[in-house]
């Protein structure tokens, strides 16, 4: 910053200094990472599975105070047997369509989530996911990639700066 703060200061004509201001606060601007195709309609279910998880985007965090890895994605699930969990990260989960059964096995109650509803696992929450029929969330969680989304290889945009 100082050799900024020196380049101001010698700067005489009031053009060039704004121009050095300007491109200080744009070269500290950060890109969107943008992927294309990330729907949810691609996610095939593994063989013998009524359940998957489809991670399509994670990142070591630049947090200063505790950096983490933060990961999205969608999680499916069909009529089948309960899909036990029990969490060492935390996760939010928003249900897009059908209907996800969540049973808390702390208090023994089954949530029955529907588009539009969201939920929050602590560390430490132990549930058992299942379904009547289907049903599709889209997740945050605080972990790395477990499983990466099989149909994304190549869909991150090159983004290009403009400026």
């Amino acid at each position: 910053m100082e050799v900024f703060e020196r380049i101001i200061k010698k700067a005489t004509k009031p053009c060039v200094c704004m121009l050095t201001v300007l491109v200080i606060k744009v070269s500290s601007i950060v890109p969107l990472t943008i992927i294309k195709g990330a729907g949810h309609e691609f996610i095939p279910l593994p063989e013998g599975e009524n359940a998957t998880v489809a991670d399509f985007h994670s990142i070591r965090t630049k947090t200063t105070d505790s950096p983490a890895h933060f990961t999205s994605g969608f999680y499916k699930i069909v009529a089948g047997p309960s899909r036990p969990a029990h969490y060492t990260f935390e996760e939010t989960k928003y249900v897009l369509s059908g209907q996800i059964d969540i049973l808390d096995e702390a208090t023994g109650i089954t949530h029955h989530l529907v588009p539009g509803d969201f939920a929050f696992f602590h560390v430490g929450s132990k549930v058992q996911f299942s379904t009547k029929s289907e049903g599709l969330a889209f997740y945050a969680a605080t972990r790395p990639v477990r499983v990466a989304h099989p149909n994304l290889q190549g869909r991150e945009e090159d983004v290009k700066s403009k400026l």
